[in-house]
This record gives C-alpha cells, sequence and structure tokens, in this order.
C-alpha cells in the first residue's frame, strides 16, 4: 500500500506511467484500476520460477541477493530505450536499483521502504538451516548496498525513524539525503462506522507468508496463547493474505482460526477486544500497529514492532516483550473495558496528527518539487526524443 499511495499521490500532480514487474500475472480488474490512475502501465509478468533462477545467479557477485530476483533483461532494454522520454525515475526498493545505476543524466529518487540488512541482521538470531548461512552474508551485502545507493540517489526515503537512526549510524554520518517519510493509514478506516460489539477475541493481521510474521505468530499461539486460555477462554485468529503451511497448521489448534484473504479484513479487529503484533525481528514501519490504533484498538505489541512509531507505551499502545509481559498485560486489558477504550481513542488521535496520508504525501511532494527545483535552475538541457510505441 505504501507504493500504491506514493505513486497516486505522484500521479495527482505529474503525467505518471507505472512499470511493474509481478510474480505471474495480473489480473484484469487490477490493471483497469491502475489505468485510472496512471498515464501508461507497463506489466512485466513471469513465472514465479525465473526469479529464483536469478536469485541463484547473484549468490557469486557481491551483492544482495535483493538486487537479482527481480532483475530481467527484457525490462532493462525498456528502461535503457525509453527512459530519457522522462523528467524524474522513482524506485521503488533497492530491489529495483540495478536497471537504473547507469543512468546519470535523469535525476532519481528511491524508496528503500525500509532497511533491508536490518531485517537479515535481526532475522540471524532466529534463523535455522541454510539460512544461518545465509543470512549474515546477505546482511552484509545488503548493508554495504543500502549505503552506496543512498550516494547514487537524489534523495531516498524510509519509512521508519529507527531504521534510518541505523543507516545513518552504518555509514558514519547523519544522511541529508536520506529522509524520514512514514506510512500513512487508508483513508476509509478513518471514516468506518457501525462497529460490532468487541468479544473475547485476540487478532493479528499480516501478509502470512513473510517470515517476521509467520514466526510472531508462531511464537504467540505456542508460548503465549496457551497461558491465556487456562486464564479466560479466548480465540486468537490470524487473518491476512497466504498464510504458509506453519501457519496454517496453527489453525487446528484449539481457539485458533487462520482466515486466509479476506476482501474487508478490518471486521475481525472490531470485534477484537485486543490486536496483538508480536514481532520478535524486522525493519520498517508497521502498518498493522496504526490500522489497529485508527480503529481505536487496544494494541499490546512487542518494542520492536512500535519502534517506528511516533507514540508512547501505555497511552497509545502497550508494549511487552516477554511471554509473562505480553499474558498480563492481555489479561489486564481484556478485564478493562475503560482502559482500552481511553487507550483507543488516544491511538486514534495520534494517527490523526501523524499517519494521515494527506499530510504525508504534501511532505512528499514538496521533496520531489524540490528536486525539479534544482534541475530547472541547473538547466539541464532537454533531450528530444521520438516517442516510440509501448509493448507490454
Amino acid at each position: 500500500m505504501h507504493i500504491f499511495h506514493l505513486s497516486r499521490c505522484l500521479a495527482k500532480k505529474y503525467e505518471v506511467d507505472l512499470l511493474s514487474i509481478n510474480e505471474g500475472g495480473i489480473e484484469d480488474r487490477h490493471r483497469i484500476e491502475l489505468e485510472k490512475i496512471f498515464h501508461q502501465v507497463i506489466v512485466y509478468p513471469f513465472h514465479p520460477l525465473r526469479f529464483k533462477i536469478n536469485t541463484l545467479k547473484g549468490l557469486f557477485s557481491g551483492d544482495s541477493l535483493q538486487v537479482f530476483y527481480h532483475y530481467f533483461n527484457q525490462v532493462q532494454r525498456w528502461i535503457d530505450e525509453h527512459y530519457r522520454h522522462y523528467d524524474l525515475i522513482f524506485c521503488f526498493h533497492i530491489r529495483m536499483t540495478r536497471y537504473l545505476r547507469h543512468i546519470k543524466d535523469r535525476p532519481k529518487l528511491i524508496d528503500f521502504m525500509d532497511a533491508t540488512s536490518l531485517l537479515y541482521q535481526e532475522a540471524q538470531e532466529r534463523a535455522t538451516g541454510l539460512w544461518r548461512l545465509v543470512l549474515p552474508i546477505e546482511n552484509r551485502r545488503s548493508l554495504a548496498y543500502e549505503l552506496r545507493m543512498m550516494g547514487e540517489f537524489e534523495k531516498a526515503f524510509i519509512s521508519s525513524p529507527y531504521d534510518k537512526a541505523y543507516l545513518d549510524r552504518s555509514s558514519g554520518h547523519p544522511n541529508p539525503h536520506l529522509i524520514f517519510l512514514p506510512n500513512g493509514v487508508k483513508e476509509d478506516l478513518l471514516l468506518r462506522q457501525n462497529r460490532p460489539k468487541e468479544e473475547d477475541l485476540l487478532v493479528f493481521l499480516g501478509k502470512m507468508n513473510y517470515a517476521p510474521n509467520v514466526d510472531a505468530v508462531t511464537f504467540f499461539a505456542q508460548e503465549v496463547f496457551p497461558l491465556l486460555r487456562k486464564e479466560k477462554d479466548l480465540k486468537f485468529c490470524i487473518v491476512g493474505t497466504h498464510p504458509s503451511p506453519e501457519v496454517l497448521r496453527l489453525g487446528r489448534q484449539d481457539g485458533i482460526e487462520v482466515t486466509g484473504f479476506l476482501e474487508d479484513p478490518y471486521p475481525y479487529l472490531e470485534r477484537a477486544k485486543v490486536v496483538v503484533v508480536p514481532l520478535r525481528f524486522g525493519a520498517g514501519f508497521q502498518n498493522k500497529v496504526i490500522e489497529a490504533m485508527a480503529l481505536k484498538k487496544a494494541v499490546v505489541a512487542t518494542s520492536k514492532a512500535v519502534r517506528g512509531i511516533e507514540g508512547g507505551d501505555g497511552k497509545h499502545f502497550v508494549v511487552a516483550d516477554g511471554i509473562e509481559q505480553m499474558v498480563s498485560k492481555i489479561l489486564a486489558l481484556m478485564e478493562d473495558e475503560d482502559a482500552r477504550r481511553a487507550m483507543g481513542e488516544r491511538a486514534r488521535q495520534l494517527v490523526e496528527e501523524r499517519y494521515q496520508w494527506g499530510l504525508i504525501e504534501d511532505r512528499f511532494l514538496n521533496e520531489v518539487e524540490e528536486v525539479f527545483h534544482r534541475e530547472r535552475k541547473e538547466g539541464r538541457p532537454e533531450e528530444k526524443v521520438p516517442w516510440p510505441p509501448i509493448s507490454s
């Protein structure tokens, strides 16, 4: 959603083309929606196996595997043939930067979203099997690559102040071109009405084949939830797309439901007395936290889950890092409706003040316009290149 909102923001002011690389085909209904926003939508669908083959090529390089996973010669040719038609190139994530490194005659911006190397660094603590060998190497490679990219792009955006501080420390100095730009909540979350009555329900929301989320719900289901069930008859719902086999197995446990994809997952959050975010490793800004806060929910989360959010423990959410802390703090909130309600109101107010997309988009456009202004001031000559037809 971060990519979608920033792209839509750019398209409000500028004529924007979207180039997308997709694992498998893209549904017509999704393409139709994108074409309502963008001037042109160019999609390159590839079989998922092609991405894995790309990764193998990266094993023998000195760069992060991320930049090989999404690299295809067909896409590189399109970019080389067309990039001079654009006044600015906006890149999402370091995995797409390999396509642009040779381009020196157009301004380039990048959205890191989060510090990929930080995710790998923290994942090492819980890695098993082959990952115990791969992650330390990938951590070193991705950090070195991130630091290089900060020097090759005019500006880089990152969603968490914690991740920004990590990259600044790693480079040895604050980087003025690395700009903190948080995520926002969907507008419709702030407009939802007629919320259902709360139940003795705990909910986790997230993409359920993403390693930090899989680890979080597995830890919670196996270590925390059984202790909670001894004290109170609770239900735990794991809500989110693409549940991994490990997550699906959790659904066999008494009191646990795994929903898979839902068109509208938010009624589950609205019915929950407490939303849990027990992440034990990760990076970036956790949308799942501010979405729950926008719905005025009491959130119990680890310190790693909320470190990118400018809120206070006990005021806007509750921090609990150990099993015993989680059990006691969740039970306390389950039994105290007034405390849940007051925390939910404060959480919603924080979201309205800091994490509405309208506010974030204004900051983002100011940064982009500064680059355009600098380009005009420096007087880069415009190249006149015949416009070729686009094939996708």
